[in-house]
């Protein structure tokens, strides 16, 4: 299963929707199932995100093979937090 993770802190004219963030990566999924994960109105800045967290849990468990983003500053904004998330992911192998 592919997870998509969507996040936008602010509505802003020049930033991609949720729902705009989230067709795009179901056109990179191709035909794989995908389970939605979003995070509205929270910023980057911390993991304490509903949709992230609830994410993460499904990828530790077994139940996602591959996650996809927008881009890398919705997943999240900090380097080390990224880091050590994607070691994680390594480990339950998370692509």
């Amino acid at each position: 299963m592919v997870g998509i993770y969507s996040r936008q802190s602010l509505d802003k004219p020049d930033s991609l929707s949720i729902d705009q963030q989230i067709e795009i990566c179901r056109a990179h999924a191709g035909t794989d199932e995908v389970t939605v994960y979003t995070d509205a109105g929270f910023s980057g800045g911390n993991m304490h995100r509903p949709g992230l967290q609830r994410m993460l849990r499904d990828a530790e468990q077994g139940y996602l093979s591959k996650i996809i983003c927008y881009r890398l500053d919705r997943f999240s904004r900090s380097l080390l937090d990224f880091a050590e998330t994607y070691e994680k992911l390594r480990r339950w192998h998370v692509s």
